[in-house]
Parts: structure tokens; C-alpha cells; sequence
């Protein structure tokens, strides 16, 4: 009898032990799942508050004025836009396709005094440049390679669609024909 009693002393004891390691077990995961969860919502939290609240466009729509924005080496600054003039030889669209290279378009100039800068560049170098003027669409007026519409600062003499710049003021000629060109971008702020 007393071998009974202990025998099942033991399966309870035993089966306890087994049932307590069950349960352990179980708050041991729960414990766990809890903890990785929490990390990964404060990971998430860290990564995307800024963004969700605007903290990083305030970055990237920083402004400035338009004689603290700068142009990278090479370009020249007129006003608050940068220029650079490619003694390269290259039909219309392949002179515009090069300047997006470098996020920039063929050369667009909204004052008469951006005009008469790059005229006095073109003139030193003795060529003349393709510029972002053209009539390549189906009304044929004249808009920039942006699309946005000539504000007829000068009258471009009229032989072709696509527009170039040379010391006596602008031309046009046929798109394919080779010629330098001129890029232009707005300056950055520091």
C-alpha cells in the first residue's frame, strides 16, 4: 500500500511537473511574441513618423532665396537658373534627352536679361546652341521642352520646328540637324 501511495504521489507529481512546464512553455511564447511585437512597432515607428507627419518634406521642399541658390561646377548662374553649354554636336531630341541626364532640360530663359547672358556666351564661344524651344506639336506653337508656352521674349525666325540660339538672337532650323546645346535647370538651395 505504501508502494501504491507513492507510486501515485510520483504519476501526480510528475504529471504536475509535465502540466507546470506546459504552462510555463506557453507564457514563455507569449512572453516572447509580445516582446518581438513591441520591437517591431517601435522600429516601425522610429522609420515612418517622420514621413507620415511631413518631418521629411520640410527636407526636401527646402527653400531659399533666389540669390542663395546655387549651381553645380560648371554651370553658369542667371538669376536663380543654372546653364551649361555642351560643345557636343546633337540632333533636337538627343541634345534634350542628354540634359535629362542631368535632371535639366535643352535651355529654357524666362527674362530678357537671362537671354542676353547666354547670347554674350554663345557669341564668345563662335557656335550657335539648340535651346528648349520648339513647335513639334500639332498646333505648332512655340512651348518649351517643358511644355510650358513661349513668352515670345524675342521673335524667333522662322525655318523650322526645333529652336537655336546664336549671337544674333534665335532661329529655328530642322529638328535632326547637329548642333551644341544648352541645358538648363533651377538652381538648389545650399
Amino acid at each position: 500500500m505504501m508502494i501504491e501511495t507513492l507510486h501515485r504521489a510520483s504519476q501526480i507529481s510528475h504529471a504536475s511537473g509535465r502540466h507546470r512546464t506546459t504552462f510555463d512553455g506557453k507564457k514563455l511564447l507569449t512572453l516572447w511574441t509580445l516582446l518581438c511585437g513591441g520591437v517591431i512597432v517601435l522600429l516601425w515607428g522610429f522609420f515612418s513618423f517622420p514621413r507620415r507627419f511631413g518631418a521629411t518634406r520640410i527636407i526636401r521642399n527646402k527653400t531659399c532665396e533666389d540669390e542663395a541658390k546655387i549651381c553645380m561646377n560648371s554651370w553658369h548662374k542667371i538669376n536663380k537658373n543654372c546653364f551649361f553649354l555642351f560643345q557636343h554636336k546633337n540632333a533636337w531630341l538627343s541634345a534634350q534627352e542628354n540634359c535629362q541626364r542631368y535632371e535639366a532640360n535643352l535651355a529654357k530663359f524666362d527674362t530678357k536679361m537671362e537671354l542676353e547672358a547666354l547670347m554674350s556666351h554663345v557669341e564668345t564661344l563662335r557656335s550657335s546652341f539648340w535651346i528648349g524651344l520648339n513647335r513639334r506639336n500639332f498646333r505648332k506653337f512655340w512651348v518649351w521642352a517643358d511644355e510650358s508656352i513661349y513668352n515670345n521674349l524675342k521673335k524667333v525666325q522662322d525655318h523650322g520646328d526645333c529652336a537655336f540660339l546664336h549671337k544674333n538672337g534665335i532661329d529655328s532650323t530642322n529638328c535632326d540637324d547637329l548642333r551644341d546645346y544648352i541645358c538648363s535647370k533651377v538652381g538648389q538651395c545650399p
